[in-house]
C-alpha cells in the first residue's frame, strides 16, 4: 500500500493538483455551489431508492475475456469492487475536497496497475449514466426543470472525475517508463559479462563497464560512433554479426581467438542477438573470457581420468549408487567378488544382491545418512553371489551430491568370507562340546537364561533336566574309552532326536547331559518328554560287537517354582538327579522338598498376616531425617514392623513380598498412612515443629490402585493432616513400569500439595526424560552407594553426580544409610541436603521419637548427632 500512496503523491505533485488548481478546474466546468446542493439532494433520493451500480458494472466488465484474465486474483477483484462502491456512492455526495481527489487518483492507479486502458473508465461512466438515467427520471421526472439541472450538475462532476483519472493514468505510465528505463540501465551496468551495443552499420552505440574492463580501456574513454573493428579484431565475429542482423537468429558460444590490438591472444567467447529500437536494428554483442573455464575443463578431464583408473583398478570392490539403490558404476574387484559382470550389475539394485535378512538394516542406515543424522557407516553384511551362495563383506557407505545436486552413495566392499568362516568355526568350538558337538556349559547357560526371560514374559514355565547315564563307568572301565566315547555320542544323538527344535540338549561333562525345555504350560508336558528320553536311552546299542543296555536317571527343576536363575535351577536339577539315582536306575525325580517347605512357610505367613491388622500387631517406627547443614531433625521416615505375639519382630523383607503378592499390602498401607498422618498432626499441634514432615513408602501394588488419590485424600481429611507435611516415597521401578500412567497419578498427588520422592534412586532404570516430566520434589540416594563413598572412588563419583543432577533439576537430595563421620563429611562437602541412617539414630518407637523432638525443641544449639 505504501507504493500506491507514494504514487498518488507523485501524481499530485506532477499535475500540480493543489487547492487553487482544483478550484480552477471546477470553475472551468462551471461546477457551482448550487450544483453541489442539487447533487446532495439527488444523493439522498438515490440512497432511498437503494441505487447500487458497482456490482452491475463488474458483471458487465467480466463478460470480456481480457478482463477475466486480469481478475484471476479474487482478492484484487474484491479490493477494486470496494473502491468502486465507495467511489460511485461519493459521486453525488457533494464532497469534492482534497480527500476525494486523492481517492480518485488512487482508483485510477489501482486500475492502471493491472493494465486497464482508459476506455474502461469511459465505459464505466457510460454504464453509470445509462443505469442512473431511469432512476433519476423516476425521482425527478415530475419536475423536468429539476431533472435537467440535476443531470447537468452530474455531467459536470463526471467530467471533473474523468479528467483526474486520465491525469492519474498518464502520470502513472510516465513513472512506469522511467522505472523500466532505470531498471534496464542498472542491468546493463551490472552485467558480469562484457556487452557492446552496435548499430546496423556495426558502429558502437554503447558498452558496459564489464566490457571496458575486458578491453583494458579507461571508463571515461569515448567509443560511441567508432567502428566495432576498432575494438575487436575478429573477422569471424563480423561475419556472424551480419548474419544475425539480417536474420534475427541469435548465435552463441562463438569461440574465435581474438588477436587484440596489443598482439596478445585471448580466449573470449561471444554471443550475438538482434534487438530493435525506434524502428532500427541494433546488435547486442556479449563477451566472456573463458580462459579459466577452459583450464578448469582440462583439469577436470585429467582428474576424471585419474579417478577412473583408480576406481576401476582398486584392490577393494567399489560402487556408486543412486539414492534408490541402483548401481551406477562398479569396478573390476566388485565384479570378481560377487561374480556378475558390470553390464549385469548396472541393471540391478543394492537390494538385488543383498541377503534378505540384511535389507532392513541397510535401509535404516541409508535413511539416517540421507536425513543428515550420520555422514557414513560401516557394517558387515552378506551379498548374494551369482551362483547363489552368500558372501560376507565389510561395507563402508558414504554420501555425496552429484553435480546436479542428486543424492549419491559411494560403497567400498571388502570380501571377509574367509575371516567369517574362521570366526564361525572358533565360535562353534568355544560353545560346543568337541566329542558330541552339543552345546557346552557356556552356551547352555546362555540358552537357559534366554528361556527364563521368554517364560517370564509369556508367564510360562521352563524345565531343566539333569540326565545321567547309569553305570556308564562300568562300560568305560571294561570296554575302554573308545567305546565309552561312542556311547556318549550315541546318547547325544538319541537325546537330540527326542526333543523339539526349540529345546536344548547340552553335554555337561562326563556322562551327564542337561536338557532345557522351553515354553512349558503344564508339568504333564515335562513328564511326556522325560518318558521319551528314558525310552530312547533304553534301546540297546550295538557298538564294536557289544550289545549294551543303558538306562538314565533324571532330575527335574522347574522355573519359577524351583528357582529364578540358571544357577539355581541347574543346582536343584542336579540335586534331584542324585535323589533319583538313589531310588534306582532308570527313574526320575522332581525337585520338591524345598518347594514344599517354602510353600508351607508362605501359607503360614499369609494366614498370620490376614489377622495381623485386626489384632493390632503392626507397629510404626520412625527414623529421623536430618538437615545436614543445621543438624536438626526436619522429619521422619515411617517404617513398618510386625510384632506377632510372643515372637520376635518379623523383618519387612520377609512379610512385605507376601503382602504384595496377596494384595494385603493395600489395607496394610492404608493403616500405615493413616497412623503416620495422625501422629504427625499430634506432633505439630504440640508445637514440635511447624515444618515437620513424615515420609511414607508406597508399594507397587498400592501405586497401581485405581482409587489411590481418593484414598490418600480421605486419609488426610480424616486425620486433619496438612498435605504439605506428608511425603510419599516411590521406587524408580514402580514409576517407570508405566510412565504415562505414573505421570498422571503423580500430577494429581502434587496438585493436592503432597511432596513426592523417588526412593532408592540409582538402583532402577530411570529415564531422565521422564524424571524431568514427573513432579518429583526429592531424590533419595540408595544406601548401597553411601556405604563405601569414603573408600570406593566409583561410589563417590556416582553420589557426586546424583547430587549435582538433583540440584540441576531443583530437587532436594537425601542420602540413606549414613553411618560414619566420613560419610557425613563427604555428603556435606558436596552439597547433599538431607540424610538419615544409624549415624543419627536407629528407627524409634513413637514415644522415643516424641522425646527426641522435645529435646530438640528445648535445645538452643543445633543438634549435630542424636
Amino acid at each position: 500500500m505504501s507504493a500506491i500512496k507514494n504514487g498518488i503523491d507523485s501524481v499530485a505533485a506532477e499535475s500540480g493538483l493543489d487547492d487553487e488548481h482544483i478550484e480552477q478546474r471546477k470553475a472551468f466546468l462551471e461546477l457551482t455551489g448550487e450544483d453541489v446542493c442539487l447533487l446532495r439532494q439527488l444523493h439522498a433520493l438515490l440512497d432511498d431508492a437503494k441505487f447500487n451500480f458497482s456490482d452491475k458494472f463488474y458483471a458487465h466488465l467480466l463478460k470480456c475475456q481480457e478482463s477475466q484474465a486480469r481478475f484471476l486474483d479474487v482478492e484484487n477483484l474484491e479490493r477494486l469492487k470496494k473502491a468502486q462502491i465507495a467511489y460511485f456512492a461519493g459521486i453525488t455526495a457533494g464532497e469534492y475536497d482534497n480527500g476525494r481527489i486523492r481517492h480518485l487518483l488512487r482508483m485510477g492507479m489501482l486500475h492502471q496497475k493491472p493494465g486497464f486502458d482508459t476506455q474502461w473508465h469511459i465505459d464505466t461512466y457510460r454504464q453509470y449514466l445509462s443505469e442512473l438515467m431511469p432512476a433519476l427520471w423516476h425521482v425527478l421526472g415530475k419536475t423536468p426543470e429539476s431533472f435537467l439541472s440535476t443531470y447537468d450538475a452530474l455531467l459536470k462532476v463526471l467530467c471533473f472525475d474523468i479528467g483526474l483519472i486520465i491525469d492519474a493514468y498518464a502520470d502513472a505510465d510516465k513513472e512506469s517508463i522511467i522505472g523500466h528505463r532505470q531498471y534496464a540501465n542498472h542491468i546493463f551496468r551490472s552485467m558480469p559479462s562484457g556487452l557492446i551495443v552496435v548499430d546496423a552499420n556495426l558502429c558502437i552505440y554503447s558498452l558496459n563497464p564489464a566490457m571496458r574492463k575486458l578491453l583494458g580501456v579507461d571508463e571515461h574513454a569515448v567509443f560511441e560512433g567508432l567502428p566495432l573493428q576498432s575494438l575487436l579484431n575478429v573477422p569471424a565475429l563480423f561475419v556472424s554479426a551480419r548474419e544475425v542482423l539480417a536474420t534475427g537468429i541469435e548465435q552463441s558460444h562463438i569461440n574465435p581467438i581474438d588477436h587484440g590490438n596489443n598482439g596478445v591472444d585471448s580466449n573470449w567467447q561471444y554471443s550475438l542477438a538482434r534487438t530493435e529500437l525506434n524502428g532500427a536494428y541494433f546488435l547486442l554483442v556479449s563477451c566472456l573470457d573463458v580462459t579459466s573455464l577452459l583450464q578448469s575443463e582440462a583439469d577436470l578431464r585429467e582428474s576424471e581420468e585419474r579417478f577412473r583408473l583408480s576406481f576401476y583398478h582398486a584392490a577393494v570392490g567399489m560402487a556408486h549408487l543412486s539414492a534408490d539403490g541402483h548401481l551406477l558404476r562398479v569396478n573390476i574387484k566388485l565384479q570378481q567378488v560377487i561374480g556378475y559382470s558390470d553390464k549385469e550389475l548396472l541393471l540391478m539394485t543394492l537390494k538385488d544382491i543383498t541377503h534378505p535378512d540384511d535389507i532392513a538394516g541397510d535401509l535404516e542406515l541409508q535413511r539416517r545418512v540421507m536425513s543428515g543424522e550420520i555422514k557414513d557407516y560401516v557394517r558387515e553384511k552378506r551379498y548374494i553371489h551369482k551362483n547363489g551362495h552368500y558372501i560376507w563383506v565389510n561395507v563402508t557407505i558414504s554420501s555425496m551430491l552429484s553435480g546436479r545436486g542428486n543424492f549419491r552413495f559411494i560403497a567400498m566392499v571388502e570380501d571377509i568370507s574367509k575371516r567369517k568362516a574362521v570366526e564361525k568355526e572358533m565360535l562353534h568350538l568355544a560353545s560346543h562340546d568337541v566329542l558330541t558337538d552339543l552345546p557346552n556349559r557356556i552356551l547352555l547357560q546362555d540358552r537357559l537364561s534366554q528361556a527364563i526371560i521368554r517364560a517370564q514374559r509369556a508367564r510360562k514355565y521352563v524345565a531343566v533336566l539333569f540326565v545321567d547315564l547309569d553305570r556308564f563307568k562300568n562300560i568305560n572301565d571294561s570296554l575302554g574309552h573308545d567305546v565309552g566315547d561312542q556311547v556318549i555320542r550315541e546318547a547325544a544323538n538319541r537325546l537330540s532326536t527326542a526333543l523339539r527344535m526349540e529345546d536344548t540338549v547340552a553335554r555337561h561333562g562326563g556322562d551327564e547331559f542337561v536338557i532345557v525345555l522351553s515354553d512349558i504350560t503344564r508339568q504333564s508336558d515335562v513328564l511326556t518328554v522325560v518318558q521319551k528320553i528314558i525310552d530312547a536311552i533304553s534301546v540297546p546299542m550295538m557298538l564294536q560287537g557289544h550289545e549294551l543296555y543303558l538306562s538314565s536317571s533324571i532330575g527335574i527343576s522347574m522355573y519359577p517354582r524351583d528357582g529364578h536363575n540358571s544357577v539355581t535351577l541347574m543346582k536343584n536339577a542336579d540335586t534331584a538327579m542324585f535323589q533319583a539315582k538313589k531310588t534306582g536306575a532308570g527313574g526320575y525325580k522332581f525337585y520338591v522338598d524345598e518347594m514344599n517347605k517354602r510353600t508351607l512357610d508362605r501359607l503360614k505367613m499369609e494366614g498370620a498376616l490376614r489377622h495381623a491388622l485386626e489384632r493390632k500387631e503392626f507397629r510404626l517406627y520412625y527414623q529421623p531425617q536430618v538437615d545436614i547443614d543445621s543438624g536438626r531433625i526436619i522429619g521422619f521416615e515411617a517404617l513398618l514392623r510386625w510384632q506377632p505375639p510372643d515372637k520376635p519382630l518379623v523383618s519387612p523383607n520377609e512379610f512385605i513380598p507376601v503382602a504384595e503378592e496377596t494384595g494385603l499390602i493395600v489395607s496394610i498401607g492404608e493403616w500405615v498412612l493413616e497412623t503416620a498422618c495422625r501422629q504427625t498432626k499430634m506432633w505439630i499441634d504440640a508445637g514440635l515443629g511447624k515444618h515437620l514432615r513424615i515420609a511414607v513408602n508406597l508399594s507397587a501394588r498400592q501405586f497401581r490402585q485405581h482409587d489411590l488419590v481418593e484414598v490418600i485424600r480421605h486419609i488426610l481429611h480424616k486425620t486433619g493432616c496438612n498435605p504439605r507435611h506428608l511425603e510419599l516415597e516411590i521406587t524408580e521401578s514402580v514409576v517407570m513400569d508405566k510412565p504415562e500412567m505414573a505421570a498422571d497419578i503423580l500430577r494429581q498427588l502434587n496438585e493436592m500439595g503432597l511432596r513426592l520422592a523417588i526412593d532408592d534412586f540409582g538402583t532402577g532404570y530411570s529415564s531422565l526424560a521422564y524424571l524431568k516430566r514427573f513432579p518429583i520434589h526429592t531424590l533419595k540416594i540408595d544406601r548401597s552407594f553411601i556405604g563405601d563413598i569414603a573408600v570406593d572412588n566409583d561410589d563417590a563419583e556416582i553420589v557426586k553426580a546424583v547430587i549435582a543432577l538433583a540440584h540441576a533439576m531443583n530437587r532436594v537430595i537425601v542420602a540413606e544409610g549414613v553411618e560414619t563421620d566420613e560419610q557425613l563429611a563427604f555428603l556435606r562437602q558436596y552439597g547433599c541436603d538431607q540424610a538419615q541412617g544409624y549415624y543419627f539414630g536407629r528407627p524409634l518407637f513413637v514415644d522415643k521419637a516424641t522425646a527426641l523432638l522435645y529435646q530438640q525443641k528445648n535445645s538452643e544449639q543445633v543438634v549435630n548427632r542424636l
